[in-house]
């Protein structure tokens, strides 16, 4: 996971009563989006004295894992990991105080599963401590929601009477759960020849596309490839398949003065990266 943004709000209140828990959760908010970082989980903490307290304290943990039924670990992050207490430091000393803290992290990567913990601590005189007790979030499903363009294959064919052109068929999916676009398919032949570019208006979650290009004779010596979003203007979270290169198989040897044409199927294999 990248870097997660964490913060939080504080807000102070009196008069609670006696029997009110002395740390609880409310308010739990797990926010889904497309771009990682409006992607957040926030909690809202509320922490009352015990008998003797002189200073409230809270340590946060975030917790993340990204295997169904795996472990959780902790994620390290701004503010969390480290005890923090109300920038009033004279809050908890009345037994009415009350430290309510809205506590939040964001840019979570996707997929996977998160948990806000807090760890509560009660200081008495000279920092003793005098109780501690831990809470934890229900569990922040995040799916990962941004497109996945591939070029899944490509399908090389023989043109009738033009034995030094093929025909190129590419297959363009995209895996992911949104819609995207616009974006360029382009094709290079390779050997210095000019790359074609295909403006592509969208396409569908789970949907795919067939582009044809034609271009030279498939050769085993000339690498020709199809890119899908060449410029990178699809939020695409993972761009390793965006690029495929046509594999070629060799011609028979003639027998004759007329070489034979090809036109056998050909299906394309992932690009050197």
């Amino acid at each position: 996971m990248g870097c997660v943004a964490a913060g939080a709000s504080v807000a102070a209140a009196a008069i609670a009563g006696a029997s009110a828990p002395r740390a609880q959760f409310h308010d739990f908010a797990c926010h889904h989006a497309v771009s990682p970082i409006s992607r957040r989980i926030s909690v809202w903490a509320v922490m009352r004295p015990v008998p003797g307290t002189r200073k409230l304290e809270e340590r946060w943990v975030l917790l993340s894992r990204t295997t169904p039924g795996g472990a959780f670990t902790a994620v390290s992050g701004n503010n969390l990991g480290s005890w923090k207490s109300p920038s009033n430091p004279t809050l908890g000393q009345q037994p009415g105080d009350v430290w309510e803290l809205y506590k939040y992290v964001s840019d979570l990567a996707a997929p996977a599963a998160y948990r806000l913990q807090a760890t509560f601590r009660w200081l008495g005189d000279h920092d003793r401590v005098l109780a501690t007790t831990q809470r934890t979030t229900p569990m922040c499903m995040q799916p990962e929601l941004r497109p996945d363009l591939a070029v899944q294959s490509i399908v090389v064919e023989a043109i009738p009477d033009k034995p030094t052109k093929d025909r190129y068929v590419a297959t363009i999916v995209n895996n992911g759960a949104t819609r995207a676009g616009p974006f360029l398919v382009s094709f290079a032949p390779g050997g210095g020849l000019p790359v074609t570019n295909r403006l592509v208006s969208h396409l569908r979650a789970h949907g795919q596309l067939v582009e044809s290009f034609v271009g030279p004779a498939c050769s085993t010596t000339s690498a020709t490839t199809v890119t899908a979003d060449p410029d990178g203007q699809v939020n695409d979270y993972n761009r390793s398949n965006n690029q495929l290169t046509a594999v070629c198989t060799a011609a028979p040897t003639p027998s004759s003065g007329a070489a034979d044409r090809r036109s056998e199927r050909r299906v394309g294999a992932p690009a050197g990266r």
